[in-house]
């Protein structure tokens, strides 16, 4: 029988221990499998763009696995018009490029390939886009995809940017305004008349200080108007009645100085809505 002194027994004891511990700690906390795994991160930019004027915009995506992500493609989607039968983004866009790769417009969309995305490498797309009066939500939204078909956590491949759109002071006394309009089912924005000029009709207006509307060319129709609605002195509203009620019913935000942009209802027609321009003359 072999004898043990005090100090092998412990080391024997520690060894054994240590060995145990190894091996529950190693079926627990096993390496997952290599993978990629694409995270889009948070925009860049302004979150409150005066409307119809230039910002620039950048979208990231960065590879948080473990493995190079193949063939990665970054596309960008925005707020569209409601056009029909053709619909187009709604803005301005301008300046469309990637860090790497290449972009295209694709179906109103930006659409970067931009190759392979190694282990904690970053790849971006800026671009300048100029937000509309509308009433759509000015959602920008970027979506990133890989040719790799084990990426670990595709739940983090997409996020949504929604700024607050900020509008200009225009605050107005009277004047005579020039009103121009197209008419629709289902107009969100004047920037839809602007894609179709064929499409818009004009009149003018007098805004006469105190509240009230007349129309040169229509003696017969009346109205009043106010800058009450909120946000102050970015607002215009106005109803005109024809003899037999309100006809037509407007609210608007300053696009600048001397214009207003936004939608007409008509209480007496509600098939069809109309996108007006007002600009003081």
């Amino acid at each position: 029988m072999k004898n043990y002194s005090f100090k092998s027994v412990k080391a024997l004891l520690f060894i054994a221990a240590f060995g145990v511990i190894g091996i529950v700690n190693g079926t627990t906390l096993a390496a997952p499998p290599p993978a990629p795994n694409l995270s889009v991160l948070t925009w860049q930019g302004s979150s409150t763009p005066l409307v119809e004027s230039p910002y620039q915009y950048t979208t990231r995506v960065k590879n948080i696995g473990n493995q190079t992500a193949q063939s990665v493609a970054i596309t960008v989607e925005f707020p569209l018009t409601a056009t029909s039968p053709t619909r187009h983004i709604l803005g301005k866009l301008t300046g469309v490029h990637a860090s790497s790769g290449t972009c295209s417009i694709v179906s109103n969309k930006i659409v970067c390939n931009v190759g392979n995305i190694g282990n904690n490498q970053t790849r971006q797309v800026s671009f300048t886009f100029e937000f509309q009066v509308a009433t759509t939500p000015p959602t920008l939204k970027t979506t990133a995809t890989t040719q790799s078909g084990n990426e670990q956590n595709p739940a983090n491949n997409t996020l949504s940017f929604t700024p607050a759109v900020r509008y200009p002071n225009n605050v107005i006394t009277g004047g005579r305004y020039l009103v121009t309009s197209c008419t629709g089912t289902a107009l969100t924005s004047f920037y839809e008349c602007e894609l179709y000029p064929s499409s818009q009709q004009s009149f003018e207006m007098d805004l006469i200080t105190g509240g009230t509307i007349a129309i040169p060319i229509a003696p017969g129709y009346t109205g009043i108007w106010d800058q009450n609605s909120l946000p102050l002195n970015k607002t215009l509203h106005f109803t005109i009645d024809g003899g037999s009620g309100t006809e037509a019913d407007f609210n608007g935000f300053a696009t600048s100085g001397s214009c207003f942009e936004g939608i007409t209802v008509f209480p007496q027609n509600t098939n069809y809505i109309a996108a007006y321009r007002v600009c003081e003359q």
